[in-house]
């Protein structure tokens, strides 16, 4: 995945959806944050809905309370507490299990080879949950910063609460671990991201989402939001019921390095 020092857009971006991601990005911190920005501690509070339901969560996988991302690095440590050591590590594709002292247990290179064809229909167990959830966060701590440097589609629009939404559609190369290649990002008046419309390509092509941030609270001038809705799209209607996924957030840290 990308990531930049200063503003350098793609040549694909036009100047009016360059104008909005330099208000999104300041929103969001600025260069100046992202250039000192290590890693972003979130604990979970909980987690339902449909997806986690449907794939285990609680009976054959056991997500982790805490964890670390390292969006810069592609990276995401998870412990059952912030205290405790990292007990799984997704780390640029590959998934693995640790023990306390640091030694892998089991893992699994370039682990989204594992879920090709048919056996995108699997339950999950621990190494694919984390998976799942690892790249996703450090796929969103990295945005809007990582926008630039993608493919500009589309400018893109929508209202929520009555209230509209503008933003693009962008591209990811073909080796980013994010949910798909193609994805949109919405924001609000402010700047702050609001709704992430993609694909999760490992559940399944069916699996399209409209993906809603809420409840944001601010940690070194980073804007992180406590409350995460996915609802399944048709075109760009998000459908309210079932809930998909729905996940709140608590004790959150941000790591500034110099």
């Amino acid at each position: 995945m990308p990531v930049f020092s200063d503003v350098a857009f793609h040549p694909s971006w036009p100047a009016k959806a360059q104008v909005l991601l330099r208000r999104a990005i300041d929103r969001h911190g600025g260069w100046s944050l992202w250039s000192r920005l290590e890693a972003v501690t979130v604990n979970l509070r909980s987690l339902r809905g449909l997806l986690p339901w449907w794939k285990g969560h609680g009976r054959t996988f056991r997500l982790a309370h805490s964890l670390t991302t390292f969006p810069k690095a592609v990276r995401t440590e998870w412990r059952d507490d912030a205290t405790q050591p990292s007990r799984l590590i997704f780390d640029r594709g590959d998934i693995r299990l640790v023990d306390p002292a640091g030694r892998v247990l089991t893992d699994s290179p370039d682990h989204r080879r594992t879920f090709e064809g048919r056996r995108k229909r699997r339950r999950w167990d621990d190494l694919d949950a984390h998976y799942f959830f690892g790249y996703a966060f450090a796929s969103y701590c990295a945005v809007p910063f990582v926008l630039p440097g993608l493919t500009f589609v589309a400018a893109a629009s929508a209202r929520r609460r009555g209230k509209p939404l503008e933003g693009v559609v962008v591209e990811y190369p073909a080796d980013a671990q994010v949910h798909c290649r193609r994805q949109s990002y919405l924001f609000d008046a402010e700047g702050l991201l609001r709704r992430n419309d993609y694909v999760a390509d490992i559940v399944g092509p069916w699996a399209v989402g409209a993906h809603f941030w809420d409840d944001y609270t601010t940690v070194e001038g980073l804007p992180l939001p406590a409350r995460r809705t996915v609802f399944r799209r048709l075109a760009n209607r998000a459908v309210p019921f079932p809930t998909v996924l729905a996940a709140t957030f608590h004790g959150f840290g941000v790591r500034l390095g110099g």
